[in-house]
C-alpha cells in the first residue's frame, strides 16, 4: 500500500519531531523520496492532484510533510504555524488516505510557517488561500487529525461517486489515483 488509509491507527498519532542528529539521514532521507515519488506517481496519473503529502500517510511518524509549490518539491520538516489570519475560507478538501470523501471546512486564509528543510536550516513562508489550507491540511495529518474532524455540517460531507456522477471521464481518473495509492 503506497499510502496508509483510513482506519490505519498510525493516522490517529501524533508524529515525532525529527531531531538535529536525524538530518540527512538515510532515514529521514528515504521518508523525503518514498513522499516525492508518491506525490509524482500521483500525478502521472492526474496533473491536478499530486501537491501534498504527509510522512504519517507513508506509515512514517515524523513530523515531515511534502508539497509541490509552484512545481517544485519543498520538504518541511517540523513544520509550524506562527502566525495564521483572522479571516477564514471555505476549503473542500480531499485526502489520498480516504479519496472517496470530499468535505467543506474552514481553514484561515493567510498563514506563516516555520519550519527546517533537508538541511536542518529554519525557514518561513507566507502563503495564502489553497495553499494555506493544503499546508494546514498535511500539518494536521502530523497530529492524528482528519480534515473529517474540522466538519461543522455533515451534510457537507459527500463521496466522489456523487461529486462526479455527471463527469464520468473524472472519476474513471479518480478511481485510477485511488488504485494507485492502494496497491
Amino acid at each position: 500500500m503506497k499510502i496508509r488509509q483510513l482506519g490505519d491507527p498510525i493516522l490517529r498519532q501524533k508524529s515525532l519531531a525529527v531531531g538535529r542528529d536525524e538530518f540527512q539521514t538515510h532515514e529521514i532521507d528515504s521518508v523525503i523520496q518514498t513522499l516525492k515519488q508518491v506525490l509524482d506517481g500521483i500525478k502521472a496519473i492526474s496533473d491536478e492532484n499530486g501537491n501534498a503529502l504527509s510522512a504519517p500517510q507513508i506509515g512514517k511518524l515524523k513530523r515531515i510533510i511534502m508539497l509541490r509549490i509552484d512545481g517544485v518539491f519543498t520538504p518541511m520538516i517540523n513544520p509550524v504555524i506562527i502566525d495564521a489570519s483572522d479571516e477564514m475560507f471555505d476549503f473542500v478538501e480531499e485526502c489520498f488516505s480516504f479519496y472517496n470523501l470530499r468535505a467543506t471546512v474552514q481553514r484561515y486564509k493567510q498563514i506563516n510557517v516555520q519550519f527546517q528543510n533537508e538541511d536542518g536550516r529554519v525557514k518561513q513562508i507566507t502563503v495564502s488561500g489553497e495553499m494555506s489550507g493544503l499546508i494546514q491540511h498535511e500539518i494536521d495529518h502530523l497530529d492524528g487529525i482528519f480534515f473529517l474532524d474540522h466538519v461543522k455540517k455533515e451534510n457537507n460531507i459527500a463521496s466522489v461517486d456523487y461529486i462526479l456522477k455527471d463527469n464520468p471521464q473524472r472519476l474513471k481518473v479518480v478511481r485510477k489515483m485511488m488504485d494507485y495509492m492502494v496497491s
